[in-house]
């Protein structure tokens, strides 16, 4: 036992001594990415190392949470990863091959972003209630756009027609932006999304925001109400966080941990995620397991209900 206990130690003393790589599950220029090079720059000086991100997109965020669940546990290979690539990606892919609690190790919560249930512009309601009045008047007469039934957005969405006790049609697309564009053109009735981004597109009069899904209203928009004031029970948060192989050693996990918790408060790194939207949490491994494990639990009931099956 205390050989192994020096030998841990002495492992964790002599890491890192060569590059990290913070792999992103998403094309660069989105908020994961955006993350990850704030955050990477500021790691790179902690561990005297240098933090370098790779983008390795597809399968709504598994196809890079895999290639660390395969990587060797020795933390020189990192995910930062998101709510769908660690909890609706496998619960709802059957390609999915990872686990995630088996095969991958949490080591810190990095942020949440602000999330808004926007309408088009055009829409009649102003608020969830009044939307939701619509929907019960008229069942599957409106919209909702997606980036796919795999993807958090979707069980956000069932989630919420659960809460609300209405039906709306489903409309699919291939991202975000996709959405966002068909939303503003008046194709589709709703979606859920950033805020910072949809917010152009508000002072424009092109979307409306009838609630925000988090637990508490935005510093950037408060009079906007949230979802949860008028249907108990309802929220949905998109975060991001860093992964290991699992099998790592809890020393590298620590130190990679500390890292980030100073990354994220940095001045210049929280000037960053508020110009975006982005809350800066930085938390334990623990809290973020925890996270992870009322998020697989919620939306597993939430996709039981819907009977939501896989592509």
């Amino acid at each position: 036992m205390l050989c192994a206990l020096l030998a841990t130690a002495a492992m964790a003393q002599a890491y890192p001594n060569k590059a990290i790589k913070v792999i992103v599950p998403f094309v660069a220029g989105g908020a994961t990415d955006l993350v990850a090079r704030a955050i990477a720059i500021d790691m790179s000086k902690t561990l005297g190392q240098p933090v370098v991100v790779e983008n390795r997109p597809g399968n709504a965020g598994a196809v890079g949470a895999d290639v660390v669940a395969k990587s060797s546990p020795d933390g020189y290979t990192l995910c930062l990863c998101t709510v769908g690539s660690l909890v609706t990606a496998p619960l709802l892919n059957p390609t999915v091959p990872y686990r995630t609690m088996r095969d991958l190790a949490p080591v810190s919560m990095v942020n949440t972003v602000e999330l808004g249930l926007f309408a088009r512009g055009s829409l009649s309601a102003s608020n969830l209630p009044e939307f939701v009045a619509l929907a019960k008047a008229s069942p599957g007469k409106y919209t909702y756009a997606t980036t796919g039934v795999d993807g958090p957005n979707y069980l956000a969405f069932q989630l919420f027609l659960q809460r609300a006790g209405i039906n709306m049609l489903h409309v699919p697309y291939k991202g975000d932006g996709q959405s966002v564009v068909a939303l503003a053109a008046g194709e589709v009735d709703l979606f859920v999304g950033g805020l910072q981004s949809a917010l152009p597109l508000m002072k424009a009069g092109r979307v409306k925001a009838l609630a925000m899904t988090g637990l508490q209203r935005s510093k950037l928009a408060p009079e906007i109400a949230t979802a949860t004031e008028s249907f108990p029970g309802y929220e949905h948060s998109v975060w991001s966080g860093v992964v290991v192989a699992a099998g790592t050693s809890p020393a590298i996990i620590t130190r990679l941990q500390e890292s980030i918790a100073a990354a994220v408060k940095q001045p210049v790194v929280r000037e960053i995620f508020e110009q975006n939207g982005v809350l800066a949490i930085g938390g334990s491994p623990a809290e973020f397991a925890a996270v992870i494990q009322r998020d697989t639990a919620k939306y597993t009931e939430v996709q039981k209900r819907a009977g939501a099956t896989p592509p």
